[in-house]
């Protein structure tokens, strides 16, 4: 799996923040996980080889910002050059994740119109009342590709409404690391806990 964290740092939004792996990693570092900041790997998805080629093979997929948000507010003034650096990869998946589905919307590209065929859209759906406000927002958005992920999976979740529209292609689950880490229980009934294929 390889990460691009065009910037890192966040805020804490909602439940599933409560025990954030990049608030424990950062603060065994001694650094404000509020404070966010453009990285130095900003480019890593356009850098070349010595013989102009890409460095990142054709075909893969890249996961967005697992050290932010890719739609954190203090992020919007780098996000347009971001995605100009989307479109210039048509062959590399990049899958943006996100709590913020509030925001989505009004930070795509102007040329986004039914989505890129390159971008998977995912929300993150920790318990029953993050799935039926964030699903809703994510299913209204128009885009090529579309998913969600049950993480930190601290509730039961209920999603057979949302997976029944079509439009979710990929359906994730997983719990939390580190200090006070909540049990993440997979058995609970009516739990969405499948992965379906289409981007493997």
């Amino acid at each position: 799996m390889i990460i691009w964290n065009p910037w890192h740092g966040c805020h804490k939004i909602s439940e599933g923040c409560q025990h954030c792996y990049m608030y424990f990693l950062d603060g065994k570092r001694g650094i404000d996980t509020s404070k966010v900041y453009r990285t130095e790997n900003f480019n890593l998805p356009v850098q070349r080889r010595r013989d102009g080629r890409f460095k990142l093979p054709s075909g893969m997929q890249l996961y967005v910002g697992l050290s932010t948000d890719f739609f954190v507010e203090e992020a919007d003034e780098w996000r347009g050059e971001a995605w100009r650096i989307i479109r210039q990869l048509p062959d590399i998946v990049f899958r943006l994740l996100t709590k913020r589905a509030s925001r989505i919307k009004e930070c795509l590209p102007k040329d986004w119109g039914d989505g890129y065929e390159n971008v998977l859209l995912q929300v993150t759906t920790e318990n029953q009342q993050r799935a039926d406000e964030r699903l809703p927002i994510l299913l209204d958005i128009p885009a090529k590709h579309k998913g969600f992920m049950a993480a930190p999976f601290i509730g039961e979740i209920d999603a057979e409404q949302y997976l029944a529209t079509g439009q979710i292609e990929e359906v994730l689950c997983g719990g939390e690391n580190y200090d006070g880490a909540r049990p993440c229980h997979y058995e609970l009934k009516n739990c969405v806990f499948q992965i379906l294929y289409k981007w493997a």
